[in-house]
């Protein structure tokens, strides 16, 4: 558990995001500079913006991630892997995808599963983290359990409750958090995302067993502030 009254602590176990589909390359060099005035984890930038933060945020400690398939998470397996390689040729250090929730409702298990490996392992060839989006939004009790052990098995590096975003993308609750906790081990670990837009939240999250979080609302949680409610 980290220290909440330290803010470099806290801001060393957040992700700060943006994006947004209308974001300009002047808006992501001021998310960029944001990042590293705060010296958070990452910059969560959109596939377009993964080579330019990287420029920007060289010689830093910050991590450049992104998004696979994002949001609706049901293009072919096929085509997720070559956009996987793609993203790879960028330099990203790690990226957030949201296995297709529909193969799991549906009874496809195995499939939902193999999406899973098969982009771990090339990913992971690369040395670059997985982190799963299971949209629990989407997903009724016993089926959160199945993503979650599902994605253990897979041997992704994080589990997340959900994108945030979209009518899958629940806003997180200590409730799910625990879900994803009790169903997974080590070396795997919880990310949450969903209208964590306060340090009282954020401390929340962690105490049920969270160890990063995603967020639009990073500066106002170091700072102790309200995050937009409408916002990621």
């Amino acid at each position: 558990m980290i220290d909440f009254n330290d803010k470099k602590q806290v801001a060393k176990a957040i992700q700060y995001t943006n994006v947004n589909p209308n974001l300009t390359k002047e808006g992501m060099l001021k998310h960029l500079e944001t990042c590293m005035r705060y010296d958070f984890q990452a910059a969560m930038v959109a596939p377009c913006f993964v080579r330019l933060a990287k420029d920007v945020l060289k010689g830093t400690q910050i991590e450049v991630a992104s998004t696979l398939n994002f949001p609706m998470a049901n293009d072919t397996l096929e085509m997720k892997l070559a956009a996987l390689k793609e993203l790879i040729k960028t330099g990203v250090d790690q990226f957030d995808f949201p296995p297709n929730p529909g193969l799991l409702i549906g009874g496809f298990e195995e499939e939902y599963f193999e999406e899973m490996r098969q982009v771990v392992e090339i990913s992971h060839a690369s040395g670059v983290i997985v982190k799963s989006m299971l949209e629990f939004g989407y997903l009724n009790e016993e089926q959160k359990v199945k993503a979650a052990r599902l994605a253990y098995k897979a041997g992704i590096d994080w589990v997340k409750q959900s994108s945030g975003w979209g009518i899958g993308g629940c806003a997180a609750t200590i409730e799910d958090v625990k879900i994803l906790k009790d169903n997974i081990k080590a070396p795997c670990r919880v990310k949450v995302s969903g209208k964590v837009n306060t340090l009282e939240k954020m401390k929340d999250m962690f105490m049920a067993g969270a160890e990063l979080v995603g967020t639009s609302s990073g500066p106002e949680i170091v700072d102790g502030l309200v995050g937009d409610i409408n916002a990621y």
